[in-house]
Protein backbone atom coordinates (compact mmCIF):
# COMPACT_ATOMS: atom_id res chain seq x y z
CA UNK A 1 0.00 0.00 0.00
CA UNK A 2 1.26 3.43 -0.93
CA UNK A 3 0.72 6.20 1.62
CA UNK A 4 0.80 9.88 0.66
CA UNK A 5 3.17 11.99 2.70
CA UNK A 6 1.25 14.93 4.22
CA UNK A 7 4.06 17.23 3.20
CA UNK A 8 3.11 16.62 -0.43
CA UNK A 9 -0.53 17.69 -0.14
CA UNK A 10 -1.48 21.22 -1.21
CA UNK A 11 -4.53 23.36 -1.85
CA UNK A 12 -4.61 24.87 -5.33
CA UNK A 13 -7.04 27.61 -6.24
CA UNK A 14 -8.23 28.72 -9.65
CA UNK A 15 -7.42 25.31 -11.11
CA UNK A 16 -10.43 25.22 -13.42
CA UNK A 17 -10.74 28.91 -14.25
CA UNK A 18 -8.69 31.32 -16.34
CA UNK A 19 -8.29 33.99 -13.65
CA UNK A 20 -5.26 33.82 -11.40
CA UNK A 21 -3.96 34.96 -8.06
CA UNK A 22 -0.69 36.82 -7.77
CA UNK A 23 2.34 34.60 -7.25
CA UNK A 24 3.79 36.84 -4.54
CA UNK A 25 4.79 34.36 -1.85
CA UNK A 26 1.47 32.54 -1.52
CA UNK A 27 0.72 31.27 -4.97
CA UNK A 28 2.84 29.57 -7.58
CA UNK A 29 1.13 29.91 -10.96
CA UNK A 30 0.91 27.18 -13.55
CA UNK A 31 0.79 28.54 -17.10
CA UNK A 32 -1.06 27.22 -20.14
CA UNK A 33 0.48 27.12 -23.64
CA UNK A 34 -0.19 30.86 -24.08
CA UNK A 35 1.58 31.77 -20.80
CA UNK A 36 -1.76 32.50 -19.13
CA UNK A 37 -1.90 31.49 -15.47
CA UNK A 38 -4.57 28.84 -14.91
CA UNK A 39 -4.07 27.77 -11.29
CA UNK A 40 -1.99 28.51 -8.23
CA UNK A 41 -0.76 26.51 -5.28
CA UNK A 42 -0.98 28.18 -1.88
CA UNK A 43 2.62 28.21 -0.65
CA UNK A 44 4.32 28.65 2.75
CA UNK A 45 1.83 26.10 4.10
CA UNK A 46 2.43 24.35 7.40
CA UNK A 47 -0.82 22.37 7.20
CA UNK A 48 -3.93 21.98 5.09
CA UNK A 49 -7.04 19.87 5.46
CA UNK A 50 -10.33 18.93 3.85
CA UNK A 51 -13.25 18.09 6.12
CA UNK A 52 -16.52 16.64 4.79
CA UNK A 53 -19.47 16.04 7.09
CA UNK A 54 -23.03 14.83 6.66
CA UNK A 55 -26.22 16.31 8.02
CA UNK A 56 -28.53 13.64 9.39
CA UNK A 57 -32.32 13.84 9.39
CA UNK A 58 -34.23 11.74 11.91
CA UNK A 59 -36.67 9.46 10.13
CA UNK A 60 -38.06 7.44 13.03
CA UNK A 61 -41.55 6.07 12.63
CA UNK A 62 -43.97 4.18 14.80
CA UNK A 63 -42.84 1.02 13.01
CA UNK A 64 -39.26 1.29 14.40
CA UNK A 65 -38.53 -1.15 17.20
CA UNK A 66 -36.91 -0.25 20.50
CA UNK A 67 -35.02 2.91 21.36
CA UNK A 68 -32.91 3.11 18.21
CA UNK A 69 -33.60 6.09 15.98
CA UNK A 70 -33.63 5.81 12.20
CA UNK A 71 -31.73 8.47 10.29
CA UNK A 72 -31.02 9.34 6.68
CA UNK A 73 -28.32 11.51 5.16
CA UNK A 74 -29.95 14.80 4.18
CA UNK A 75 -26.94 16.75 2.93
CA UNK A 76 -23.18 17.12 2.88
CA UNK A 77 -20.95 20.09 3.69
CA UNK A 78 -17.22 20.54 3.28
CA UNK A 79 -14.54 22.94 4.48
CA UNK A 80 -10.89 23.36 3.52
CA UNK A 81 -8.43 24.95 5.91
CA UNK A 82 -4.96 26.25 5.28
CA UNK A 83 -2.37 27.34 7.82
CA UNK A 84 0.93 28.76 6.78
CA UNK A 85 3.65 31.28 7.40
CA UNK A 86 2.82 34.92 6.77
CA UNK A 87 4.98 36.54 4.12
CA UNK A 88 6.48 39.93 4.93
CA UNK A 89 5.29 41.08 1.50
CA UNK A 90 1.85 42.69 2.04
CA UNK A 91 0.85 42.23 -1.59
CA UNK A 92 1.19 38.48 -1.19
CA UNK A 93 -2.29 38.07 0.25
CA UNK A 94 -4.01 40.95 -1.57
CA UNK A 95 -5.85 38.75 -4.09
CA UNK A 96 -7.05 36.41 -1.32
CA UNK A 97 -8.23 39.42 0.70
CA UNK A 98 -10.07 40.81 -2.33
CA UNK A 99 -11.81 37.45 -2.87
CA UNK A 100 -12.77 37.29 0.82
CA UNK A 101 -14.23 40.82 0.95
CA UNK A 102 -16.10 40.40 -2.35
CA UNK A 103 -17.30 36.87 -1.56
CA UNK A 104 -15.86 35.68 -4.86
CA UNK A 105 -16.34 32.00 -5.66
CA UNK A 106 -13.34 30.16 -7.11
CA UNK A 107 -12.30 26.65 -8.06
CA UNK A 108 -10.06 24.67 -5.72
CA UNK A 109 -8.31 21.31 -5.71
CA UNK A 110 -6.71 19.23 -2.98
CA UNK A 111 -3.65 17.76 -4.65
CA UNK A 112 -0.07 16.58 -4.32
CA UNK A 113 0.88 19.15 -6.95
CA UNK A 114 2.32 16.61 -9.35
CA UNK A 115 0.82 16.23 -12.82
CA UNK A 116 -2.59 14.51 -12.72
CA UNK A 117 -2.52 14.24 -8.93
CA UNK A 118 -5.73 15.99 -7.89
CA UNK A 119 -7.54 13.98 -5.21
CA UNK A 120 -10.59 16.19 -4.58
CA UNK A 121 -11.90 19.32 -6.30
CA UNK A 122 -14.80 21.76 -6.20
CA UNK A 123 -15.79 25.40 -5.80
CA UNK A 124 -15.68 27.54 -2.68
CA UNK A 125 -15.25 30.94 -1.07
CA UNK A 126 -12.88 32.24 1.58
CA UNK A 127 -14.91 32.64 4.78
CA UNK A 128 -12.31 34.29 6.96
CA UNK A 129 -8.69 35.13 7.56
CA UNK A 130 -6.77 34.82 10.79
CA UNK A 131 -3.26 36.11 11.42
CA UNK A 132 -1.39 35.08 14.56
CA UNK A 133 1.71 37.04 15.51
CA UNK A 134 3.09 35.73 18.81
CA UNK A 135 6.16 37.30 20.37
CA UNK A 136 9.39 35.68 19.11
CA UNK A 137 7.41 33.29 16.88
CA UNK A 138 6.74 32.99 13.17
CA UNK A 139 3.62 34.87 12.12
CA UNK A 140 0.99 32.55 10.68
CA UNK A 141 -2.00 32.94 8.41
CA UNK A 142 -5.16 30.82 8.25
CA UNK A 143 -7.57 30.89 5.30
CA UNK A 144 -10.70 28.73 5.67
CA UNK A 145 -12.59 27.89 2.48
CA UNK A 146 -16.26 26.94 2.63
CA UNK A 147 -17.19 24.60 -0.21
CA UNK A 148 -20.16 25.95 -2.18
CA UNK A 149 -21.14 22.90 -4.21
CA UNK A 150 -20.34 19.24 -4.65
CA UNK A 151 -16.89 17.84 -3.87
CA UNK A 152 -15.61 15.61 -6.62
CA UNK A 153 -13.31 12.70 -5.86
CA UNK A 154 -10.90 12.53 -8.77
CA UNK A 155 -9.52 9.09 -9.51
CA UNK A 156 -6.11 9.17 -11.12
CA UNK A 157 -5.09 6.07 -13.04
Amino acid sequence: MSVTNGRDLRIEIGALATDQDDADGYALPELDNNSVAIKSTILLATSCSLSVSGDMLESATKDDAGKWKSKVLSGLTATLTHSGLLSINNTAIQSHWDKLVAGTEFYWSFTTGAANSTIFSGKGIFTGMSIDAGDLQNSTLELPIEVTGPVQCVIVS
